[in-house]
């Protein structure tokens, strides 16, 4: 049970960015049209990433859990929280500057 509800909540996470990519389009738009389609094109495949990676763990760690193996390691949330504390400060720099 535990694990079906981090995965749901790498999931939200894969959503919230998709929704904040979303607004960060909208603001970009009117001031460059080739600045929202570099993120556009960045943010994306970034999103769709976290989710196919976020059900890939899932997968692996229901499996562990059954043979009684370790599960995996936390490497893969870190790195997306890295992620996300990044595009947080993007956002608030953009804002700032704005």
């Amino acid at each position: 049970m535990q694990i079906e509800r981090t995965t749901l909540a790498w999931l939200r996470t894969g959503l919230t960015f998709v929704v904040g990519l979303m607004v960060l389009l909208r603001l970009l738009v009117h001031r460059s049209a080739v600045a929202a389609a570099v993120c556009a094109a960045v943010a994306i495949p970034l999103a769709v990433a976290i989710t196919v990676l976020s059900w890939s763990r899932h997968r692996q760690a229901e499996r562990r859990l059954r043979a009684e193996d370790p599960l995996p390691d936390g490497a893969l949330h870190a790195s997306l929280t890295a992620l996300a504390v990044l595009a947080g400060l993007i956002g608030t720099v953009y804002v700032l500057l704005m």
